[in-house]
């Protein structure tokens, strides 16, 4: 298994700006509040933003363009008990989405959702196809990766799935390494493979992975740096998020990044220690990567923020000297 080190960048923490809270329309009868209290990942299409919750069987819609609650959309079947204790022990835990390009059965690609695999209940995910608006098209159908991730549990000691993204010809899953003497890691399998999986047996399956990597992100605070998401940026290009969360669920800071062809981290920058980052939404426009994040701040009774921030792509311009 290669090893990959990085440490953070030294530069002020990156501002983050507040677009809007996660507010949501529910159905009668559900006496959940009207938000998303648990965001964990988010991707942009057209007009359109997806944002999913690791409590939650349902996929997060917003238009880009209005002010209004997003409605939800159901990504897995099944129910989940009302109280707080029962939900956090049935729940799937979503923590991937991320968009997959065109391909022969979805044309204008779709999202993929992934569950952590922290538990077997957790080993499903979904995919959506989208059509020519970046709406959601027909559908989800339901993912099995209990094959993918019992292979993955021979590598790691508590598989942790935080993030999912395609680079090149590559579809790379994001291994969250913060039990003791874990490492962070990243799975890369096939994206040829995988997407034919999506829509032929619908099991992303063992045989699709070729390597695994093993990353040391540094610390904040004397706490370690593990990934809490990743998105594609361009054909070689990836950006993740990472946090340093203390073993009493502290957190001490989180960070974004990029990695390039050869599994190197190319930039990791500070954000605004105020912020928890679950998951984050990457675009280029003239050299600089316009970012969207959506946080969990550990709070019932609060919406989980959509933010925004914006960074070069090369490591150095920030920096001016007096």
């Amino acid at each position: 298994m290669e090893h990959e080190s990085a440490s953070p960048e030294d530069l002020p923490p990156l501002e983050l700006r507040k677009l809007r809270d996660l507010t949501v329309s529910r159905a009668d009868g559900d006496e959940r509040p009207g938000f998303i209290c648990s965001a964990s990942a988010v991707v942009r299409r057209a007009g359109f933003t997806y944002v999913i919750g690791d409590d939650e069987l349902d996929l997060g819609v917003f238009e880009l363009s209005s002010p209004e609650p997003g409605i939800l959309r159901r990504a897995l079947p099944g129910e989940l008990p009302g109280d707080a204790e029962g939900r956090a022990k049935a729940k799937p835990d979503l923590e991937a989405l991320t968009a997959l390009p065109p391909f022969e059965q979805a044309p204008y690609g779709g999202l993929l959702g992934l569950g952590s695999g922290s538990n077997e209940r957790r080993d499903r995910g979904f995919f959506w196809e989208l059509d020519a608006r970046g709406a959601l098209a027909g559908d989800p159908v339901v993912i099995d990766l209990r094959p993918l991730y019992a292979e993955l549990r021979t590598r790691v000691d508590e598989l942790n799935v935080e993030g999912a993204a395609v680079l090149g010809e590559r579809f790379l899953v994001f291994h969250r390494g913060n039990a003791e003497g874990d490492d962070n890691a990243i799975a890369e399998l096939s994206l040829e493979r995988v997407m034919g999986s999506l829509t032929g047996d619908r099991s992303i399956e063992v045989e699709e992975l070729e390597q695994f990597r093993a990353y040391d992100l540094g610390e904040l605070d004397a706490t370690r740096l593990c990934f809490s998401d990743a998105t594609p940026l361009s054909d070689d290009l990836v950006v993740f998020t990472a946090s340093a969360e203390g073993d009493d669920g502290s957190i001490h800071g989180s960070v974004v990044g990029t990695i390039d062809p050869d599994g190197q981290v190319d930039r990791l920058r500070t954000i605004d220690r105020k912020w928890k980052v679950e998951g984050v939404h990457a675009a280029i426009d003239a050299r600089v990567v316009d970012l969207v994040f959506v946080c969990d701040q550990d709070a019932d009774d609060e919406p989980s923020p959509l933010l925004s921030a914006t960074m070069p792509i090369e490591r150095g311009f920030e920096r001016r000297e007096p």
